[in-house]
């Protein structure tokens, strides 16, 4: 494994030496930094740079001082040696060219010339190979890395998929409620103006939010009539299996937010924890607005599908209560949206007999 070369560069202004140090890096250097040159001097001990970059102004000990010092140690003789200067008459270059030095960058510093200057310098010490080696290293490092990421993105998504179908197959929620659930949530987060990524996940993740229900005994969960109490908290802790499901799983923690909490209600009557208003999980007071007039629009053995206007009335009705009432106005005023999802993603004639 070839080291990157050493810049070592020396200047009073941190802000200058900050710049300076991230336009080496970024070229493929790797770099040390001082305040002065006594502090570079105790830096060189340990370690010889390959390259140094110099201020001369400076309090401790000057630029050409250090000039001095590297030019008269063996170790450091040949070093190159860019100077930066905001004196560019041509009497100071002369003295600092018979001192050692081997380049110059004016003040105020120009960072693309900066760069060039330090890949010349380079070439002249010899050095130019190990850094084009260290660059491709660090390419080819960022590639692998690229892949990885692609293959455990690919690796998730097809989690998310059987998940997503074995929580369709163990109950009434057809594969179509699913999706419009993704769609609707997506839809909200971004009316209320989430973030990109929260958007992208909450779409991707919304619709696991009953796969705790796998855990669930048949008896419980295709039951035709009212639950007992018993019965009724088994069906509870579908939450709280969800949630440990989905994060053994490994996804990020917005999936088992929306597992435990998307039947916490907004006066603190839900469960499993009885959570108050925006103590609940965002991603989960989101679902559960949806989830709500998903149910409501679609047919069911018990219930036929309702239509907007008494969905709606029933959304209003829970606001306050149920739900979180700025999340189901501004839901509702996404009318146009909703119904281009509700057709994208109509139930089949398969999803009504299975329901």
């Amino acid at each position: 494994m070839w080291t990157a070369p050493l810049v070592l560069i020396v200047d009073d202004d941190a802000h200058l030496r900050h710049e300076l140090e991230l336009v080496a890096k970024s070229a493929g250097f790797s770099v040390q930094t001082a305040e002065d040159g006594r502090a570079a001097l105790r830096l060189i001990q340990s370690q010889t740079p390959d390259i140094v970059v110099t201020d001369l102004q400076m309090p401790a000990l000057g630029g050409e001082e250090l000039i001095q010092k590297l030019r008269q140690d063996v170790a450091t003789a040949q070093v190159p040696i860019l100077v930066i200067t905001s004196d560019s008459s041509r009497d100071t270059k002369l003295r600092l060219f018979a001192l050692g030095a081997d380049d110059f960058v004016v003040k105020a510093v120009d960072l693309n010339e900066f760069r060039a200057r330090l890949l010349a310098l380079a070439r002249q010490a010899s050095v130019l190979d190990r850094l084009t080696l260290v660059t491709q290293q660090r390419d080819d490092a960022h590639q692998k890395l690229k892949a990885r990421t692609q293959e455990l993105e690919r690796l998730m998504l097809g989690l998310v998929a059987a998940l997503e179908r074995a929580n369709a197959l163990n109950d009434s929620d057809t594969g179509s409620h699913i999706q419009r659930i993704c769609a609707f949530s997506s839809l909200l987060a971004q009316a209320i103006g989430c973030d990109r990524p929260f958007v992208d996940h909450i779409r991707r993740y919304a619709g696991l939010h009953d796969v705790g229900k796998v855990g669930i005994r048949d008896a419980v969960l295709k039951k035709p009539g009212k639950l007992t109490d018993e019965e009724f908290k088994e069906m509870q802790s579908h939450t709280m299996i969800g949630a440990d499901l989905l994060q053994a799983a490994g996804l990020p923690p917005i999936a088992s937010e929306i597992a435990s909490s998307h039947h916490e209600r907004w006066d603190g009557t839900g469960y499993p924890h009885g959570l108050v208003g925006d103590t609940i999980p965002l991603a989960a007071r989101i679902v559960a607005v949806v989830d709500v007039y998903d149910a409501l629009r679609s047919k069911r053995c018990y219930k036929p599908a309702y239509d907007w206007d008494k969905s709606v009335q029933i959304l209003r009705d829970s606001m306050g209560s149920h739900l979180e009432a700025r999340l189901v106005e501004t839901f509702l005023a996404q009318r146009v949206h909703i119904e281009a999802i509700e057709e994208e993603y109509r139930d089949t004639k398969e999803d009504l007999v299975w329901t």
